[in-house]
């Protein structure tokens, strides 16, 4: 490059920028026209360049525009400011728009870049605040548990701070306790042998003797008689004799048929252990049903003899040879236990109850064959020789057992 080109682009460049920063500057797709680059260099270089502005804008062939834009360059390369000879026509610049007149200004002041701003200092995250979890309030008779408070999650960087205050310990909770109450255990027990019942029939007045034949068989069965003299039999003779004795030892009018409490007891006791003074059965009687029973089941569960109940209102007899119970076991000799059931033998064959299991509910008042009610009759009015009781006395209104004692 020679001198006089370098000196015009020394010349042009900081024209460059005057039009750069006052929005002159063409897109960077398209070439200067020689009008601008006059444009610049009057910028660039005082008011000697006005006179080539002025004879470019006068001038709108192109081939005259580059001879001005030549003497501009001429100017730029004398010392003295005089135009030298013309320069060779540009004719390889590409063609371009009229330029719009320029007026004469002030040139702008170079606008300072602003300083950069500081990149914004981090915030520190936050401490977090450690909330105590709520403590619940019992309920009376319940064990309150603890809940421990949450543990925050320390933010990266941060070193969470020990808690001064130790967690509480929970309490530890039962798992041995039940639910619920549990289920009171059963207990079932019953002496019945097949074949140690007598019916009473043909003879319908002799259910005391048929029952007591009935019992001692079974007593037999059982093994659980101490000075136990009865042989085992279901003869009907026996039966007849059984009550032969019955009546001669009852507390009852001989017009009525059968025999009371007093005659039953007194034939167990002779026929099963040789005389009616023995004391091994008694009668007895109970102002409510619920007593009457509990002594007929615990009498059965501790001795392991058979009871008697004077059913119908005291004209029938009945055997109970078994219990189901709930709660403590009878045979302990308590009595916390619920009756939930009996077995009855009816010496009536009609009836059909044969070790029949009876509810307690069907027992107490059921129908005419199965309830357990008080005893109403009043035809036994003597004094017993064996206790001094009379028995109409003794037992109206109230129920009455036939029971053992050892």
């Amino acid at each position: 490059m020679t001198n006089r080109l370098r000196r015009i682009a020394l010349g042009v460049l900081p024209a460059a920028v005057v039009l750069s920063v006052m929005g002159l500057a063409m897109p960077r797709t398209q070439a200067a026209a020689p009008t601008a680059v006059v444009a610049a260099l009057t910028l660039a270089h005082g008011s000697r360049t006005a006179e080539l502005i002025a004879e470019v804008e006068a001038t709108p062939d192109r081939v005259e525009a580059d001879a001005a834009v030549s003497k501009a360059t001429l100017f730029l390369d004398t010392t003295d400011g005089s135009v030298a000879s013309p320069a060779p026509t540009i004719s390889s610049l590409p063609a371009a728009a009229p330029l719009a007149p320029v007026s004469k200004s002030t040139p702008l002041p170079t606008r300072a870049k602003a300083a950069p701003k500081p990149p914004p200092t981090p915030k520190p995250p936050p401490t977090p605040t450690l909330i105590p979890a709520p403590v619940p309030t019992p309920t009376p008779g319940q064990t309150p548990t603890l809940i421990p408070a949450p543990v925050p999650t320390p933010t990266p960087g941060q070193t969470a701070a020990p808690d001064p205050t130790p967690a509480p310990t929970p309490a530890p909770t039962p798992t041995d306790a039940p639910s619920s109450s549990p289920e009171p255990p059963t207990w079932t027990f019953d002496l019945y042998s097949p074949g140690s019942d007598r019916y009473q029939d043909p003879d319908y007045t002799a259910c005391t003797a048929a029952s007591s034949e009935s019992m001692l068989n079974t007593i037999t069965s059982a093994g659980s008689a101490s000075g136990f003299v009865w042989q085992p039999t279901t003869s009907y003779d026996t039966q007849e004799s059984i009550l032969g004795f019955e009546r001669e030892h009852m507390t009852m009018l001989t017009s009525s048929a059968g025999t009371d409490p007093h005659g039953w007891r007194n034939a167990l006791n002779y026929y099963g252990w040789g005389s009616v003074g023995a004391g091994v059965y008694r009668d007895s009687s109970y102002s409510s049903f619920d007593s009457a029973a509990k002594a007929a089941v615990s009498a059965v569960a501790t001795h392991h003899k058979p009871v008697g109940i004077l059913a119908r209102s005291g004209t029938h007899a009945q055997v109970i040879t078994g219990y189901k119970v709930s709660g403590a076991d009878p045979s302990a000799g308590s009595l916390s236990f619920s009756i939930l059931g009996v077995y009855m033998t009816d010496p009536l064959k009609s009836t059909g109850h044969r070790d029949t299991f009876t509810t307690t509910a069907d027992w107490r008042s059921g129908g005419t064959w199965v309830k357990f009610g008080p005893y109403l009759e009043t035809d036994s009015p003597y004094a017993d020789p064996i206790d001094g009781q009379i028995g109409r006395a003794e037992w109206y209104g109230k129920w009455v057992i036939i029971d053992p004692v050892r």
